[in-house]
């Protein structure tokens, strides 16, 4: 697996993962560990490993691309810790326009193996369609 070295090169792994639906990838940027946690918009808490990556296989089973442009990013980082906060403008479909935002929380642990996600939460804040 890939060894992301700073708290950003595993967010943008997590949202190119995102955006590319694919699965491997996206579980690479998460830590192994049953205390992980997972919130989609709408969508119940998953806590686990497996739990996370069933959910993430669910999203992915659509066929709806989407986009991610990140805006009003906050960072705190520690020795060990790392938590991101940003707006995201979520652009979905063929033509690619903006489709509504989000307010995400991103956290990140650092573990022997690099930086790796330990939670993400997703919140919808508004609809444009």
């Amino acid at each position: 697996p890939p060894i992301y070295t700073t708290p950003g090169d595993a967010a943008l792994a997590f949202y190119q993962a995102f955006e590319a639906r694919d699965l491997d990838a996206m579980m690479a940027t998460w830590a192994e560990d049953e205390e992980i946690v997972c919130v989609h918009p709408g969508g119940a808490r998953m806590v686990g490993y497996a739990a996370v990556r069933a959910g993430w296989e669910q999203l992915f089973a659509g066929d709806t691309a989407v986009k991610f442009q990140l805006a009003e990013i906050v960072v705190i980082e520690t020795v060990g810790l790392a938590m991101q906060s940003a707006v995201e403008h979520v652009a979905a479909g063929t033509d690619g326009s903006e489709r509504g935002m989000a307010l995400c929380t991103n956290v990140f642990l650092r573990t022997p193996s690099g930086w790796r996600m330990v939670m993400h939460q997703q919140n919808k804040v508004e609809s444009l369609q």
